[in-house]
């Protein structure tokens, strides 16, 4: 078949996986976040739309850029480049599946490009409830891999965390965000110290906190007692780095 040709290209240089609807294929382009860049192929057995499924735009989305109006701010830069952006989505005219290989990676590189734009030209304007960002990031970063999960404590307690990364190998990754006042940081640490006693191997705990606001010396160091505290600011790259590890632990 026509897409097991196309299939067998790109695999040889990203990663492919099969959806519902379509093929999902994880390149090796990087997002300013560093994630990854990935495009969706969908369609019949002649042709296919290549698609990006708003995942630039969510990239900028979950760092608290906002851009008014994207789809017509990026109109002509999508189009001079042969594409199309509609709802915030960029995707490809119909191509044949034969050729479907160069477009995948024509589609990945304008992801690319207009993640990079919007952080140079949309400004980042962070929220209130930096929570909302956190979870809009891990969203795009790890799809169905992240959700609310409660996790047993050594006191046997079932406690709930907003964010935990589940990988096939049974390992979790609990990024917790907490807020700059004392019920949320006594909370969160006791939380995570709880989980931290059992000192389950499986387990991998971060609190990530908001650096755009003051903290004292002393809050951050209580923070540590629950668990390793990350700066919302960096959780872009530490958290990518810490899911790949233990992605690729046996």
């Amino acid at each position: 078949m026509v897409i097991d040709s196309v299939l067998e290209r790109l695999s040889a240089m990203c990663g492919v996986s099969q959806e519902d609807d379509g093929f999902r294929v994880t390149t090796q382009l990087l997002y300013p976040s560093n994630g990854l860049v990935r495009v969706y192929i969908r369609g019949g057995s002649q042709k296919a739309i290549i698609s990006d499924d708003g995942e630039a735009l969510g990239e900028a989305s979950a760092a608290g850029i906002y851009l008014r109006n994207p789809d017509r701010m990026l109109k002509q830069f999508v189009g001079d480049r042969g594409l199309i952006i509609k709802d915030g989505v960029l995707f490809s005219p119909k191509v044949n599946l034969d050729t479907a290989h160069v477009s995948v990676i024509h589609v990945a590189n304008v992801a690319r490009d207009i993640a990079h734009w919007a952080y140079e030209h949309g400004g980042v304007k962070r929220s209130v409830d930096f929570k909302a960002l956190l979870a809009r990031y891990l969203e795009t970063s790890f799809r169905e891999q992240v959700s609310a999960d409660r996790i047993h404590g050594e006191s046997t307690k079932l406690h709930k965390f907003a964010n935990v990364v589940s990988f096939a190998n049974g390992r979790k990754l609990i990024v917790d965000p907490v807020t700059n006042d004392p019920g949320s940081i006594n909370a969160r640490v006791l939380a995570n110290l709880d989980v931290k006693k059992t000192g389950n191997p499986n387990i991998v705990q971060r609190i990530i906190y908001d650096d755009s606001e003051k903290w004292s010396p002393a809050d951050l160091t209580l923070l540590t007692i629950g668990a390793t505290p990350v700066p919302f600011s960096q959780a872009k790259i530490v958290v990518p780095r810490i899911a790949l590890e233990l992605g690729m632990a046996a």
